[in-house]
């Protein structure tokens, strides 16, 4: 289960258990009152009963088409609603695989799809501090973040268990959005740049319709080699938080190793020079470099940093591991 580092706030009198099978439909059919408290209580009535330790209450709510319910309410206008929805699934996919093929089939990726550029604004004018920006309170952006959190760990569940959702993902076109989060570290919480780092890892890995996309995507590499061979630190970003995203990116970078080499060797095919050493050497030195990285990240305790950021971190190491036994490059 990966649990959001940023949490949720608590709804007040939202229900933890059910006494009766009736009283499902009822709470349901406030997903679509006409309040919004009510429509946020069921939300998050919802989101508690999903997590249930009794199995059972939580079936009961997938055959009252839960899943059809909340991915409904994902276009409502009350942001408030939204997070509380998006919290509800992204809790349900993470726990249940049955659950997760179900919100792939009725097509979570087009509602998905639909709230990213609202959110990519929001968090744009949060960072600049334009106008529409700078009136959101702080519940307001924490909001904003929280929504953005849960719905890329949705696709980043679903692009982990359930392997046909692969190619609605990819037609998502996510890559320009998962790519700028490394670029504003600082101006963003660190556990939504990781979690951002962590599903584009997972998207990259032997998919080579991503690795592609994220080479064609103007200045990706250089904002990720960037990151990996810092030597600096970045204000309002802890050292633990930066390690851990220089990791991802490393991780990121030798997912897409492979192919951007590949795409070197065509391009200079036929030169008298061959590929430039310069094109060649960031690759090159990427198995050196991430080492490092991964030497600093050990230094520190695991168990201090998030769960689902620790996780991610161990995968990257573990992979780099087998290549490196593997005999590629040599540290």
């Amino acid at each position: 289960d990966r649990a959001t580092p940023l949490g949720h706030p608590a709804v007040a009198g939202a229900v933890t258990t059910v006494k009766s099978k009736e009283e499902v439909p009822a709470l349901l059919k406030k997903l679509k009152s006409d309040d919004a408290n009510d429509r946020v209580w069921a939300a998050a009535s919802s989101s508690n009963l999903l997590m249930s330790e009794d199995p059972a209450v939580r079936r009961l709510l997938l055959a009252n088409n839960v899943v059809s319910e909340l991915i409904e309410r994902m276009t409502d206008s009350v942001p408030d609603v939204i997070l509380q929805v998006t919290g509800a699934l992204h809790k349900l996919v993470a726990i249940d695989q049955g659950a997760a093929e179900e919100v792939s089939r009725k097509n979570i990726f087009g509602a998905i799809q639909a709230l990213i550029p609202r959110l990519a604004m929001s968090i744009d004018g949060i960072i600049k501090n334009s106008d529409d920006g700078a009136k959101l309170t702080v519940d307001e952006r924490n909001i904003v973040f929280q929504t953005t959190d849960n719905l890329i760990s949705i696709l980043w569940v679903l692009c982990e268990t359930v392997p046909w959702s692969l190619k609605q993902i990819n037609n998502m076109a996510l890559i320009p959005f998962l790519i700028s989060f490394f670029k504003v570290i600082g101006k963003l919480p660190a556990s939504l740049v990781q979690t951002a780092g962590q599903f584009l890892y997972t998207l990259t890995d032997a998919n080579t319709h991503a690795q592609h996309t994220l080479l064609g995507h103007s200045g990706a590499t250089q904002t990720l080699f960037a990151l990996v061979n810092t030597q600096h630190g970045i204000d309002e970003v802890s050292v633990d938080d930066l390690t851990i995203v220089r990791i991802l990116a490393g991780g990121i970078l030798a997912n897409i190793k492979p192919a951007a080499l590949s795409q070197l060797e065509k391009t200079y095919r036929g030169h008298a020079d061959g590929t430039p050493e310069a094109e060649v050497k960031p690759w090159d030195d990427l198995s050196r470099a991430l080492l490092q990285v991964i030497s600093s990240f050990i230094q520190f305790d695991v168990d201090a940093a998030a769960e689902t950021a620790a996780a991610a971190v161990k995968s990257v190491i573990a992979a780099h591991a087998e290549s490196e036994a593997n005999g590629a490059e040599p540290p």
